[in-house]
């Protein structure tokens, strides 16, 4: 199925990510201890789900993810107070705690989104403007800075399972 790469800096947190995705359809085929590992490991693979916690000894995961290839997909498992330092939207985030069930069911959640957007039509300029006047409408009403009010709309378009674009417009009220 999907092939998983593990970064983790400690042996026991990279164990317990492998029992949890043991008989999964998962294949762990490596586990990486710092970005220069992982970066090796993975130069040769053009799909691959790469977990790991929010840093390695030489690099926080938004660095791990400027340095992927098309087709290299990160998901990070943090604590809740680290969820927020992580910028790029493309990074999966999933907060502690974390159970089998849970894991899966993210990864399930993740490939997915990918596989969505691969096929997804591109906004028009007027839903662009839609989503920029609804980011600014956060920003300058709720104090929230460009980032958090894309992941607020974010957030809550999954909540009540709506489009990206109608949640938008919902803020907005048109």
């Amino acid at each position: 199925m999907e092939r998983v790469v593990l970064a983790f800096s400690k042996d026991t947190t990279a164990d317990k990510i492998k029992m949890m995705l043991d008989g999964s359809g998962y294949e762990v085929y490596t586990v990486c201890h710092s970005k220069a590992e992982l970066l090796r490991s993975i130069a040769d693979i053009d799909e691959v789900l790469i977990i790991m916690g929010y840093k390695l000894p030489d690099a926080v995961a938004d660095d791990v993810f400027d340095d992927l290839r098309e087709g290299q997909k990160l998901m990070s498992i943090v604590k809740a107070d680290r969820q927020n330092e992580i910028y790029n939207e493309d990074i999966f985030v999933v907060t502690l705690p974390v159970n089998r069930q849970t894991m899966i069911n993210s990864i399930e959640t993740f490939v997915g989104i990918i596989e969505r957007r691969k096929h997804r039509v591109k906004r028009t300029p007027e839903e662009e403007k839609i989503i920029n006047d609804a980011k600014a409408y956060l920003m300058e009403n709720h104090m929230m800075t460009e980032e958090q009010a894309h992941r607020f709309i974010q957030k809550r378009s999954m909540d009540i399972g709506a489009k990206f674009i109608d949640t938008a417009r919902a803020i907005l009220n048109i």
